[in-house]
């Protein structure tokens, strides 16, 4: 019955945000054909759709994973306007909604006895601000994700012994930034391994008592699927343990669907190794662009798009919250210090942020970290604050063999971008948002709304406010 009610109400709920999605479509379609990068994307799309797979975009800088999608519309007989281009997007974001309940229905068992409340949350996810409005113009963004949560699925849910491989390539193509994520499923999958096996067989107190992989030691688990209780400290232990063992035992718990998972998840970065090492960057076309270099206060910057877009979860933690500060107050002053050394030496601003008037990051810095000197350090205790608040968020449903992988990739992801792009922290915000403790129903109702006012506020900037570029004849627009 409540498989049956989930189903229901998740398509009811996709039905509503289809259709009224497709009228702001449509609007949007209406007051632009073109929408900043879609100048050379859209070229591009049309270009696969006429089967001219050799043709490429010299500023394009992702791998050809959207066009090539779009390409199939030319066998479909559908013809390549920037209408039909667009609207793969609106049709991804449907997708994604479904993913995303599918995912939290998996994730929080039957900790969530309410189905609706789980289709909610996964509408929010959709209705994220930054990743909704590139559901109505031809960016990679919908689609970079839609497949990183298929690959996310395949993974963890279904455990698929072929589709791993698949939607893993798929999101790399879409984004090359995406192979930092099937790292860290793969981190997180071996380090569980490790630390799992050096628990049954390694602890000298249990040598002597025959503890199997399903025992509740081997499984230390909650219902939600969330918890584990490990610390740094178990890392050190488990890898001293395998290494005394050259990591033999650790086959006694490795399954044969780990074990395709594990070998899917490495052809993946195999495939994107060699791509790298053939093409001499991670970037195809203008790599000048986007060199690789060390912007750590992008972790800063990753903090702020928590405390807005995770307002309502920062607000519940509050109490908590400032209760860990105080507790903690020589670490406080010890990271204020950090960041205000970092922010001093290791600023950066790219010529695209500063010359683009088109995204809201121009405004933010030229209004605020470009105009004044004292600016980017009178945030250091805000990024404290944030910082955690987002601890305080996760603490009590994660563990090590999530977080340690997820920081490496975050810091690669982040902290070698000189740019400052609002779309590079939807993925690594998503990821933190899944791994929230289970919300109530008004936790979910408050954060819809403060959605749905940001996209208010972002839509009406859009179509009210025009900008004139002398090297088009269309107005330019605000975007993310």
């Amino acid at each position: 019955m409540g498989s049956r009610k989930f189903i229901l109400v998740l398509c009811f709920i996709t039905i509503i945000f289809f259709a009224t999605s497709l009228q702001l479509f449509n609007e949007v379609y209406r007051k632009t054909n073109t929408v900043i990068d879609e100048l050379f994307h859209i070229r591009q799309g049309k270009a696969f759709c006429e089967q001219n797979f050799t043709s490429w975009d010299p500023k394009i800088t992702t791998l050809p994973g959207l066009y090539l999608v779009t390409s199939l519309y030319n066998s479909l007989g559908i013809a390549c306007n920037t209408y039909n281009l667009r609207f793969i997007n609106l049709i991804g974001s449907c997708i994604n909604l479904l993913l995303f309940a599918t995912l939290l229905k998996f994730t929080y068992g039957s900790v969530l006895s309410s189905q609706t409340q789980i289709v909610l949350q996964a509408l929010n996810f959709a209705f994220l601000p930054p990743l909704y409005f590139f559901s109505f113009v031809y960016y990679t963004d919908t689609l970079s994700l839609m497949f990183l949560l298929l690959f996310t699925i395949s993974c963890v849910v279904f455990k698929s012994k072929g589709l791993v491989f698949v939607f893993g390539l798929s999101s790399v193509m879409m984004r090359q930034t995406n192979v930092l994520w099937v790292a860290m499923v793969l981190g997180h999958k071996i380090l569980d391994l490790l630390i799992r096996t050096s628990r049954v067989f390694g602890n000298q107190h249990l040598s002597g008592l025959h503890v199997g992989k399903h025992s509740l030691l081997a499984k230390d688990i909650d219902s939600s699927k969330l918890k584990r209780y490990y610390a740094i400290q178990d890392v050190f232990i488990a890898l001293r343990y395998h290494l005394s063992t050259c990591f033999m035992t650790i086959f006694k718990f490795l399954t044969v669907s780990d074990a395709i998972m594990i070998v899917q998840n490495l052809l993946v970065l195999i495939f994107f190794s060699v791509f790298v090492y053939v093409n001499g960057s991670i970037v195809v076309g203008d790599k000048t662009a986007h060199q690789a270099t060390i912007h750590l206060p992008q972790l800063f910057y990753f903090l702020l798009f928590y405390g807005v877009f995770g307002l309502p979860y920062v607000l519940t933690k509050l109490p908590t919250t400032l209760k860990l500060i105080y507790t903690n107050r020589i670490r406080v002053i010890l990271f204020v210090i950090a960041i205000l050394i970092i922010v001093h030496y290791n600023t950066l601003a790219h010529p695209y942020l500063l010359a683009d008037n088109r995204h809201y990051t121009f405004y933010i810095w030229n209004r605020w970290f470009g105009r004044y000197v004292y600016a980017k350090y009178l945030l250091a205790p805000v990024y404290v604050f944030l910082l955690f608040s987002l601890y305080d968020n996760l603490k009590d449903q994660n563990c090590v063999s999530f977080l340690l992988p997820y920081s490496i990739c975050l810091m690669l992801s982040l902290a070698l971008q000189k740019l400052l792009d609002i779309r590079y922290f939807l993925v690594p915000y998503i990821i933190l948002r899944l791994r929230f403790v289970k919300p109530s129903a008004l936790l979910i109702s408050v954060e819809f709304l403060w959605y749905l006012a940001i996209n208010f506020a972002t839509f009406y900037i859009f179509f009210t406010k025009e900008i004139k570029w002398t090297e088009f004849e269309e107005s330019q627009r605000i975007i993310w």
